[in-house]
């Protein structure tokens, strides 16, 4: 009930958006595209992994010191029937003075530095139905927000309450080739809800504050919030012929800093985050969830060449205090890098690019090669290999999912 009163508010603001006559100092924009992208597997048994196509339309209606914007996406999933579908994206409406904003509706909440790493950039959770294989926009998930500004020469200070919860979207069906559902002798099922209720006491909220200084920008953040990506404990049916497992939700703080220093073609950016009481699944599954501290480091530098060459490299690193290997299902130490190249050809008509994950305890990757031709203005045909490497941790489990794939998108 509650996710079709959201849907109706959300269409109602959009009809008013598409209806806004323009006056004098308002204005209106529509943008959007139609994209259509499709997979295929290189290994056996060489199947389609995804096939889906996707209208997406987004409108900015200014109004003085107002604004309102709007979006939505209509997609159509060839293998999974409850990816296809009309679903609302964004709606909020923004109002900002010199030295005063608000913003407040669906929105997507951006947090630090890092480059396709989350650290303190928890507050949007993820739609992870086809893993990292998506455009990042589309991984990001909108949450019901409402923010409020200071802004002066050089300092930002933002308070947020998202009252509602907004989890991760995972891919739980068994035809899912990104199923994140463990493999084992007895069938698996796993509930659905669980999640925290609509109340004052299971609010989330937040602050931030950020410098510019000349040379240099960095921010603080804190916010106490949920584990977004829920934990699963596992039983044994009634009749010991399933294993069922439910997700689980719990609170926990979160403080963070960033930075980022420009010098000369480089820029150097750098991120830390402490978790208090961050919720893990046990060692063995059909045990309580564990609580634990988390802390996690990255330090990334990027150069802008000439010749629209660029190239970015990160390094991360977690740590869990008071690590005890039979308590839960996570390594006490992690370490992931980065590595981003991309050139531009033919006048910037066609690009190049690769972008990969390197788990390094484990011996695992993910890379995407693309390349990326603008063969009219707003129309572009991009095609890709996405390799996934390694036996073990979180990449290993997609290791027989290397993929092909070819894309057009026309943007207006």
């Amino acid at each position: 009930m509650r996710t079709k009163l959201l849907f109706l508010l959300s269409l109602l603001l959009w009809v008013g958006l598409c209806c806004a006559q323009e006056d004098d100092g308002a204005s209106l924009q529509l943008y959007g595209d139609i994209g259509s992208y499709h997979a295929l597997r290189t290994s056996s048994p060489y199947n389609w992994m995804t096939s889906r196509n996707r209208f997406r339309l987004a409108g900015r209606y200014h109004f003085g010191d107002i604004r309102f914007f709007g979006a939505l996406k209509v997609n159509h999933h060839g293998f999974i029937k409850q990816y296809t579908g009309i679903f609302p994206h964004e709606f909020y409406m923004d109002y900002t003075t010199t030295h005063f904003g608000f913003r407040a509706g669906k929105q997507i909440v951006i947090r630090g530095v890092a480059d396709g790493l989350r650290l303190n950039d928890i507050v949007a959770p993820m739609d992870m139905t086809e893993f990292l294989t998506q455009e990042y926009d589309d991984i990001r998930m909108a949450v019901n927000a409402v923010r409020l500004f200071y802004f002066s020469e050089f300092v930002t200070v933002e308070a947020m309450l998202v009252p509602t919860f907004q989890g991760y979207k995972l891919p739980l069906e068994p035809n899912n080739p990104w199923s994140v559902v463990p493999k084992a002798q007895l069938p698996v099922t796993v509930e659905q809800g669980n999640e925290p209720d609509f109340l004052l006491k299971n609010m989330e909220y937040g602050g931030h504050l950020s410098f510019n200084l000349p040379g240099i920008d960095f921010s603080l953040s804190g916010l106490y919030t949920w584990n977004k990506l829920p934990c699963f404990r596992g039983e044994l049916a009634s009749d010991f012929r399933s294993i069922i497992l439910t997700p689980q939700y719990d609170r926990m703080t979160v403080l963070g800093a960033d930075f980022s220093k420009p010098l000369d073609a480089f820029v150097v950016r750098g991120e830390f985050a402490y978790s208090f009481d961050k919720l893990y699944s046990a060692a063995l599954i059909t045990k309580p969830t564990v609580k634990k501290d988390l802390v996690q480091g990255l330090l990334g530098i990027d150069w802008y060449g000439p010749n629209s060459w660029n190239i970015s490299a990160q390094g991360l690193y977690e740590y869990i205090p008071n690590y005890q290997k039979a308590e839960i299902a996570t390594e006490e130490h992690t370490i992931y890098a980065t590595l981003r190249l991309s050139k531009k050809l033919i006048n910037d008509l066609l690009t190049l690019s690769s972008f990969g994950y390197f788990d390094i305890k484990n011996k695992a990757v993910f890379n995407r090669f693309s390349g990326s031709y603008q063969v009219l203005d707003g129309l572009l045909v991009n095609v890709g290999y996405d390799l996934f490497h390694g036996d073990k941790g979180m990449l290993g489990t997609y290791k027989n999912n290397s993929e092909v794939w070819v894309e057009a998108v026309y943007k207006f």
